[in-house]
């Protein structure tokens, strides 16, 4: 079982950066939201201050420049198409490993054979991490094992930890991001409901005075419309909703595939990997518009 501790290990690095690369990602995705939202208030502020408030005025005014400048920066060093690639091709690679560990250990095809199973697992890992050989300078140094097996596996503990495991992961996944999209539309129709309310009373009210100094309520309409585009280029961007839809149909696939007949341990060891196959090419395929090449089992 040598050759399975190796990948074990190979496939725990690849994952440990997938994640790190994948955490800078997201925390620039809600940053660039955050300025860009702050951006556009300070923006409408500071057109609504009088020339004799100058102090005043040039404060928001460059506060307002200065977020959406770093929200600019942010979206073009952190989310070019480059990062995004990378992060996608990392994980990829530590997917692809994890699929035929666990065919290794739950001794299926193509290694059901004993004797020739530690030769095709080590060339099967040499093919993979070979497609990521740029990517090499980007892995990060980890403690830990990861989840992989690194000894033979019984049928039930396949079923329990791969199958079971990932049925219970897609759905709780799917939870956690339907959460988020169901927050994050309920803020858009919040905004796009007071940006309609604002500018029915624009057309009979007066500009309210807020410390002294008139507002015009059109601009803050303008700016509530800007701020409800954000949230909905944020929820594209993040691709909940096709996250949610993915995983849950993920979760439904390996429940069939594990209620099914099973004309052979093979069978059903493989079927249940290319499920999994299709579910990472599948997300592959909307974040860089390309699927991933897999290797047939």
């Amino acid at each position: 079982m040598a050759i399975l501790e190796t990948i074990a290990n190979r496939q725990s690095q690849w994952s440990e950066t997938a994640n790190q690369l994948k955490s800078t990602i997201d925390r620039a995705r809600w940053s660039v939201f955050a300025l860009s939202s702050l951006g556009a208030v300070l923006a409408a502020v500071a057109s609504q201050l009088p020339d004799n408030t100058t102090a005043p005025r040039s404060t928001a005014a460059i506060a307002g420049a200065v977020s959406l400048a770093l929200a600019t920066f942010f979206t073009q060093r952190l989310l070019g198409t480059d990062r995004i690639s990378a992060w996608v091709r990392v994980r990829a690679i530590s997917e692809r490993l994890k699929r035929e560990a666990y065919r290794f250990a739950a001794g299926a095809a193509p290694y059901n054979d004993p004797a020739k199973a530690d030769a095709l697992l080590d060339e099967e890992g040499r093919k993979i991490e070979a497609d990521g050989e740029d990517l090499l300078p980007q892995l990060v140094r980890t403690a830990t094992q990861g989840s992989l097996p690194r000894q033979s596996l019984q049928q039930e503990q396949y079923i329990k930890q791969r199958v079971q495991g990932h049925i219970d992961w897609f759905t709780k996944r799917a939870g956690s991001n339907q959460a988020v999209v169901v927050r994050l539309r309920r803020v858009e129709f919040a905004l796009a409901a007071l940006a309609t309310l604002l500018t029915a009373v624009a057309g009979v009210a007066a500009k309210p005075v807020i410390a002294g100094v008139p507002f015009d309520i059109v601009a803050f309409t303008a700016v509530l419309t800007t701020l409800g585009g954000a949230v909905l280029a944020h929820i594209e961007a993040s691709r909940y909703d096709f996250l949610v839809t993915t995983f849950r149909a993920a979760a439904r696939r390996l429940e069939d595939c594990t209620n099914r007949p099973r004309p052979s341990w093979s069978d059903f060891v493989n079927e249940c990997e290319n499920i999994l196959a299709t579910e990472n090419t599948s997300w592959i395929a909307k974040f860089t518009g390309k699927p991933e090449a897999t290797s047939s089992p």
